[in-house]
């Protein structure tokens, strides 16, 4: 490796002197880009988004969208500069960039940051009537073990006989379901 470093530093700096000698780099106020650095920092909270929206609705990575980013003009160039990187990270096929909010599709899910906000059309990302028989079918489930849950904590016997450990943990099943039920009911209504 300190081979390859010095040779690298010969090439770039084309210097004589060898970097094991060389004056340890000092700091530059011009070579400090904070508003670049803010800049790309949204970028990837978009992206980070992006993955966790299609995470959460369960959306296949062959599945490519279109991304509509509502961005102000000093973003413009930022993001047209990182579309491949967009397109890649964020699984995307397309990329628009709008100035407002105007004619963004009905359902189309959005990822918010601080200086950013991105639309990505819900019909691009899953087939409506499939996701909503996975999510009917998943309710189904759900559902059984729930009653299961609730048929033995609604059993005199049991309380009376199980371990509170056991019981508690019952209950924080049943606690868990509930949250499953209530979040496929909203994923639901969304759809």
């Amino acid at each position: 490796m300190p081979f390859v470093t010095e040779k690298i530093y010969k090439k770039l700096y084309n210097m004589d002197e060898s970097i094991m000698i060389a004056k340890y780099p000092e700091y530059s106020k011009k070579l400090c880009f904070e508003d670049e650095e803010h800049k790309i920092e949204q970028i990837k909270e978009i992206i980070s988004g992006i993955r966790n929206i299609r995470t959460t609705m369960n959306v296949h990575p062959s599945r490519k969208s279109k991304l509509i980013f509502i961005a102000k003009p000093e973003y413009k160039s930022v993001i047209e500069e990182s579309t491949g990187f967009i397109k890649k990270l964020g699984f995307s096929e397309e990329i628009e960039i709008r100035k407002e909010k105007v004619d963004i599709p009905q359902n189309a899910v959005n990822v918010l940051t601080q200086d950013l906000e991105v639309f990505m059309p819900f019909e691009d990302l899953v087939d409506i009537e499939e996701e909503r028989q996975r999510l009917q079918k998943e309710k189904e489930k759900i559902l059984i073990e729930k009653e299961k849950t609730d048929k033995m904590l609604g059993n005199p016997g049991f309380l009376a006989k199980a371990p509170a450990a056991k019981v508690e943990e019952e209950k924080e099943k049943l606690a868990k379901w509930n949250e499953m039920l209530e979040s496929i009911e909203q994923r639901l209504k969304n759809l």
